[in-house]
């Protein structure tokens, strides 16, 4: 699905040259978002709050797009059961594992890796597989982190953020990238894949600027997909989502 070249440039350029013939007025016409700790700046800011719901639609989960990523394990984990000591004692030795070479060879630093793994070793802690199951976690991390959140999946959700047109039909967008960044189909890097959603809306969306924010509603799946897109620093192909909806709702965000 390659995005039209011509409408997403065009699109750009409504927005910098703005509805009433200046970049001011409108960003005047539409700044911020309003949530319930305040307002967050509107162009290329990422909506971290679920705002209130759009009156009129249904009971839906309304999410933030901090919770469509995973929980991530604690690299703490393998040491949870040791005692205060003890951990404080691990947590001086991974400290001293993960520093660098020039950090390492201070010689009070020195001394208090040396004196952490000597309280270690004389309770009989073995080091070396504690850092393994350590090292596992990070790469388990690793893999997750770009994956879909299971804990929203299969749930009507209801999230704010910002359209990366696909295809059209007339003048309407029916399939479309909503990202959580004003402005992500004119610049690269990409959000990660978690914080994309690939959304197919049959009825179509009028869409005019890419600074123009919308309310999406429907069931939340996860569902590897990649688009091409292009952006002014050159064509994106294969850009990443980890989650799609068949929306039920699309409306502007008031």
């Amino acid at each position: 699905m390659l995005v039209l070249a011509f409408f997403c440039i065009a699109a750009a350029l409504f927005s910098t040259a703005g509805v009433a013939g200046s970049t001011e007025s409108l960003r005047d016409r539409v700044s911020t978002f309003q949530t319930p700790s305040g307002s967050l700046p509107f162009a290329r800011s990422m909506v971290t709050a679920a705002p209130a719901a759009p009156a009129g639609t249904t009971n839906g989960n309304t999410l933030a797009w901090t919770d469509l990523r995973p929980v991530a394990t604690s690299l703490e984990a393998p040491f949870a059961s040791l005692p205060e000591p003890l951990l404080e004692a691990m947590r001086t030795h991974v400290r001293w594992r993960t520093s660098k070479r020039s950090a390492r060879s201070e010689e009070e630093f020195i001394a208090e890796n040396e004196a952490a793994i000597a309280l270690l070793e004389a309770h009989e802690i073995d080091v070396e597989a504690l850092m393994r199951e350590r090292r596992k976690i990070i790469a388990r991390n690793g893999r997750i982190a770009r994956g879909a959140n299971p804990d929203v999946l299969g749930t009507t959700i209801r999230l704010p953020g910002y359209v990366v047109p696909l295809t059209f039909n007339d003048q309407a967008v029916t399939e479309f990238l909503f990202v959580p960044v004003a402005g992500a189909c004119v610049h690269t890097p990409t959000p990660p894949p978690n914080q994309i959603v690939h959304v197919k809306y049959p009825e179509g969306i009028a869409f005019s600027s890419i600074f123009g924010a919308f309310w999406i509603e429907g069931e939340l799946a996860a569902e590897d997909t990649k688009s091409d897109v292009l952006f002014y620093d050159g064509a994106a192909t294969g850009v990443q989502a980890s989650y799609a909806l068949n929306a039920t709702d699309v409306r502007s965000f008031q």
